[in-house]
């Protein structure tokens, strides 16, 4: 008896497909929304940085001016101001790992093309953040497939 339950452990293990796994931690609606926050929320509105930490800047007089009177944050450039930009980000699942996609373009102006393709992404450190956090969920799902 004690043979087949360490003969069943190793096949568990050698079957265990790690890529799906994560795969599908990383459909989860709610992880989606986690990791899109990790680049909207704390990147971009709270530090004013892109992917490789790099400042979008500081808004001219003018705008801060007009910022002031929308009640917007003026201390740093967001690209906030109607939340088009920020509600058009997602998720495509990819082989063992994940793509942040949006729509850059606003009115007349490219995002992309006026502040660099890394708006999109995560800093090292939302990274290590989305690592930690799917690890949290893995282990469990790893130790339990296991153990079946």
């Amino acid at each position: 008896m004690a043979l087949e339950n360490i003969t069943k452990f190793l096949d568990n293990i050698i079957n265990l497909d790690q890529d799906l796994i994560i795969g599908n931690i990383l459909k989860d609606k709610d992880f989606q929304r986690f990791i899109i926050d990790l680049n909207t929320e704390e990147q971009l509105f709270e530090q004013g940085i892109d992917s490789l930490g790099v400042s979008l800047g500081e808004y001219s007089d003018f705008t801060k001016a007009v910022k002031k009177v929308k009640g917007q944050r003026l201390d740093h450039i967001t690209l906030e101001d109607t939340g088009e930009f920020y509600k058009s980000f997602a998720i495509k699942v990819q082989n063992g790992g994940f793509l942040i996609v949006a729509d850059g373009q606003k009115d007349d102006t490219n995002l992309f093309e006026e502040y660099g393709k890394e708006i999109l992404g995560l800093t090292d450190e939302s990274l290590q953040i989305v690592i930690d956090a799917i690890k949290e969920k893995l282990i469990p799902i790893i130790l339990t497939t296991i153990t079946a």
